[in-house]
C-alpha cells in the first residue's frame, strides 16, 4: 500500500544478504532432515561449512533457534540441535 505519509527505504546490495540468508536456512535444515533422528550435536554442526551462504553457520543457527524452527536440548554429552 502506498500512503502519502509513508516512506520507502532501499539498502544497496540487500538482495545478496537476503539470498544468503534464505539459502543458508534451507541448507542447514536439509543437514538436519537427512539425519535419522533430525538432530545433531551443536559442536559438530558449527564445524560444518555452508556452500550456498556467505554468512557464518553460527549466524544461521542463532537465526533458526530465535525463530523457533530449531531448538537446543542439553544432554550429558553436550548441546543437541533438533528440528522443532
Amino acid at each position: 500500500m502506498v500512503d502519502s505519509n509513508s516512506y520507502w527505504f532501499s539498502i544497496p546490495n540487500i538482495g545478496l544478504l537476503l539470498k544468503s540468508l534464505s539459502q543458508g536456512r534451507k541448507e542447514l535444515q536439509s543437514f538436519l532432515n537427512r539425519r535419522k533422528y533430525k538432530e545433531m550435536f551443536l559442536s559438530a554442526l558449527e564445524k560444518r561449512r555452508l556452500r550456498f551462504s556467505q554468512l557464518d553457520m553460527r549466524f544461521h543457527l542463532r537465526d533458526l533457534i530465535g525463530s523457533g524452527q530449531l531448538k537446543i536440548v542439553q544432554t550429558p554429552a553436550g548441546s543437541l540441535v533438533r528440528i522443532a
